[in-house]
């Protein structure tokens, strides 16, 4: 099968009996740019005329990055995210957050405004601005905070922020607005548009 280093981008030839098909996401090392790379069986795949080792109809539940200091805030996430079938992957600063999407390359992100280590504007903007992000800019990024101002959810929306959630909403909407962005992103194939909430 043919798949797409999500770091440089350069097409890998590999064959499905190098790894165990029922885990979708895989360690490779990519002979391009020489670095430890997660590639995903299912969304790293260049399609191909050939049938017979294709994995785009494998289903796998969707993974979720969310990226926020406050561990009761993610545990909070982690609980309702996981009932919901998803992966929930955690980072707890702005650093680490950046770190995790190009190691594990979410489905979604779930981004804290103000974190340790790089806020969530930060983040957001090296997300959709630098070139050693290109590769990881349309994933949707849904955008929170417990305080925050009408500007400042603008300007999310200007960086390219998919939505912003209150965390007071999240309990009740949070597994909407991802299934949400989710179907929008999978019609497109591009982030979903900004959505305030």
């Amino acid at each position: 099968m043919l798949v797409k280093c999500p770091s440089c981008g350069a097409k890998i030839r590999v064959s499905t009996s190098e790894f165990n098909l029922k885990e979708k996401l895989v360690r490779y090392l990519c002979r391009e740019c020489e670095k430890i790379v997660m590639i995903d069986l299912v969304g790293d795949v260049i399609p191909s005329s050939s049938t017979s080792d294709r994995t785009d109809k494998v289903l796998r539940p969707s993974r979720i990055l969310v990226a926020d200091d406050t561990q009761g805030f993610v545990a909070l996430v982690e609980d309702l995210m996981k009932k919901e079938g998803f992966i929930v992957i955690s980072a707890r600063d702005g650093a680490e957050a950046l770190k995790k999407i190009t190691e594990t390359r979410p489905d979604v992100i779930l981004l804290d405004l103000f974190m340790p280590n790089l806020s969530g504007f930060e983040v957001l903007k090296a997300l959709k601005t630098n070139a050693g992000y290109k590769n990881f800019r349309n994933i949707p990024v849904l955008v929170t905070s417990g305080v925050y101002k009408p500007a400042e959810v603008e300007m999310i929306h200007e960086i390219g922020a998919s939505g912003f959630i209150s965390k007071e909403a999240v309990p009740e909407f949070l597994a909407y607005r991802i299934r949400k962005l989710l179907s929008a992103h999978a019609v497109s194939g591009e982030a979903a548009s900004p959505e305030p909430q």
